[in-house]
């Protein structure tokens, strides 16, 4: 019973010290990529380099999982978020992001959230 209690501690411990970061930040679509197989299947690059805040991530490209390969993921919510960053780049409006190093696809880290700013 102890050395089921220690293993059970232990796990949290670990799991506890693996937490990723994420870092929000405004800036502007250059382009919008929908692959079939990498890249957990849409992508976004923006004008910003986080790559800076996020050091794991690939440089200013965003997976947005349309590939539905992270669990939190639904086909959904990624098509939402694409059709955010297709408005943004098709309109020029800036898009304020937030993306973690927490789950990465092909070298590029997830975005989980995405807000096309008003003009005005």
């Amino acid at each position: 019973m102890k050395l089921k209690s220690f293993m059970v501690a232990a796990l949290f411990i670990a799991s506890g010290s693996v937490s990723g970061a994420s870092y929000t930040f405004t800036s502007t679509v250059e382009r919008v990529l929908v692959d079939d197989e990498r890249f957990a299947g849409c992508m976004v690059l923006l004008t910003d380099n986080f790559q800076g805040r996020l050091p794991n991530c690939g440089a200013r490209w965003a997976t947005m999982d349309c590939l539905k390969e992270f669990p939190e993921s639904s086909g959904s919510i990624a098509s939402n978020k694409l059709a955010q960053a297709q408005l943004a780049l098709v309109t020029g409006r800036s898009v304020t992001m937030r993306v973690t190093d927490t789950r990465m696809a092909n070298g590029y880290c997830f975005a989980q959230r995405i807000d096309v700013k008003d003009v005005r």
